[in-house]
């Protein structure tokens, strides 16, 4: 009877274990944590300053500052554990008239910049969902 006991104790654990299935990491852990979400905004926001067709919404902006902030914002909405303290992205962006074509520009700059820096596919089109919804409150009407 107790080996009886001990083999069902066994078989139970064992199949718990491998029931188990390991859960998924943040999206801010397998798109490369701080390093690469700096990484992507601070190439990001070069390009885009500088590019003809969106460099008008940086005239006067502090860009270390504006480099951080989006870092940050990143990092919170990827689940990292970083603190955003900016403004809302309806307020942030409140008298910039930024455009359709600007906001699609920056949103194509930053896919690239993903693909350049190995973001996997996935990833990318996560973080892409998570940030789609934002430009009814970046592109002015």
């Amino acid at each position: 009877m107790r080996f009886f006991v001990m083999m069902i104790v066994t078989v139970v654990t064992v199949a718990g274990c491998v029931a188990q299935p390991k859960p998924e990491a943040s999206l801010y852990q397998r798109i490369g944590g701080l390093p690469m979400l700096t990484r992507i905004s601070n190439q990001t926001l070069d390009i885009v300053s500088k590019d003809p067709e969106t460099n008008r919404s940086f005239e006067g902006v502090k860009m270390k500052t504006l480099k951080e902030s989006l870092t940050n914002f990143l990092c919170v909405k990827t689940g990292g554990d970083c603190v955003y303290e900016g403004e809302t992205m309806k307020k942030s962006h409140a008298d910039a008239n930024i455009t359709t074509a600007e906001f699609e520009r920056m949103v194509e700059v930053m896919r690239e910049r993903m693909d350049i820096n190995g973001v996997g596919t996935k990833e990318k089109n996560e973080l892409l969902r998570i940030l789609a919804p934002m430009k009814r409150d970046v592109v002015a009407n």
